[in-house]
């Protein structure tokens, strides 16, 4: 099949969007299909794809006029849909969280118009509010939907093709590689939207314990107690870093499936989250957290649990790996590639 894989993000935005779509077309080519990826240049950013494509065909620009495709996958946005031309059956995915407000924390649900915008900006403002009023009109450019989190199933107004695959994880490649660090290590990752100022004030409600705070992300800074490492895009030092801490507390309010859950219980780290639906969507042994003091207090315990009962850390370390099984590429992908070639047997709309 030849796959156009849509985005209104340029790839260099590197988030878990364009990571999701460049995992498609190399699982895709690992396949014999022939996928290419076309992206508008919005969130462009001064990075290098030629390692994280390896191959994969990919053009940038305002408008793309697109021939002999199969099918074409969508990351739903409103209406940007139409800058890419041509007569193909079309699967639309929902994937940003301003489009599932159900799945979200209550603050979020619960906040005003106006602290919404200084939070998270005018356009998705505008997009969460016409998506809200239109989305049956929305939706009908698409012959499908594809929703990555079940909880979404009960949330979409949509009548038609609606298929639920979620994300996926090679386990055979995220795995523990290293030693756990001496010093018990947690980690922040993430934009600072998913909740870095509230780790900040969890690690200074810790300090002076003996431990260590780290964070990763695009936009993150160092703090009297944070370490910031970066942008880590190499998926091999992600994966070393991932061995070797011990926890992920992941302070967001904003998701609809966060693939570094995925890839950190892999790699056999406990995880820390706010109960929100679609963290608990992800049927995950995830220790949950409904404020700072909680947070805290589940991090002091697995560092007691680690330094003194280290045969149950084990266990729980152990148990977070096994349940991201169900989500390894070899059981979900096929589902994924069945959805496109259904749609593809489609006539165009």
């Amino acid at each position: 099949m030849n796959i156009a894989l849509c985005h209104h993000y340029s790839l260099t935005f590197n988030g878990g969007g364009e990571r999701f779509l460049i995992d498609i077309a190399h699982q895709l080519l690992k396949r014999g299909h022939h996928p290419v990826i076309y992206s508008l240049p919005f969130n462009s950013r001064s990075i290098n794809l030629d390692k994280v494509l390896q191959g994969v065909e990919y053009h940038e620009n305002f408008v793309h006029r697109i021939q002999d495709v199969d099918v074409a996958y969508f990351i739903y946005a409103p209406l940007v849909h139409n800058l890419f031309i041509g007569r193909f059956p079309r699967i639309g995915a929902i994937h940003a969280f301003v489009f599932l407000n159900e799945l979200q924390h209550d603050e979020i649900k619960a906040m005003n118009h106006g602290n919404f915008i200084q939070e998270f900006g005018l356009l998705r403002f505008v997009s969460s509010k016409f998506f809200k009023k239109f989305q049956r009109s929305a939706l009908n450019g698409f012959d499908a939907v594809h929703v990555i989190n079940q909880k979404a199933l009960g949330v979409l107004n949509y009548g038609r093709r609606t298929y639920y695959i979620s994300n996926w994880i090679d386990t055979s490649e995220f795995k523990p590689v290293r030693e756990k660090n001496t010093k018990f290590s947690v980690l922040f990752t993430g934009r600072r939207e998913k909740g870095f100022s509230m780790f900040t004030r969890i690690a200074n409600l810790l300090e002076g314990m003996d431990m260590k705070f780290y964070a990763i992300g695009p936009d993150l800074h160092s703090t009297r107690n944070v370490k910031n490492l970066g942008f880590i895009t190499d998926v091999q030092a992600l994966i070393n870093l991932y061995s070797k801490v011990h926890v992920l507390v992941y302070t967001s309010k904003i998701d609809v499936f966060p693939l570094a859950l995925l890839e950190a219980a892999a790699c056999k780290i406990p995880i820390i989250a706010f109960p929100t639906s679609a963290i608990q969507g992800l049927n995950l042994p995830i220790l949950y957290a409904t404020s700072i003091q909680d947070f805290a207090q589940n991090i002091r315990e697995l560092g007691e649990m680690w330094l003194r009962r280290t045969e149950e850390y084990a266990n729980l370390s152990k148990q977070v790996r096994e349940a991201t099984r169900k989500y390894d590429v070899v059981h979900v992908f096929p589902k994924f590639l069945s959805m496109l070639k259904e749609v593809a047997s489609l006539s165009p709309r």
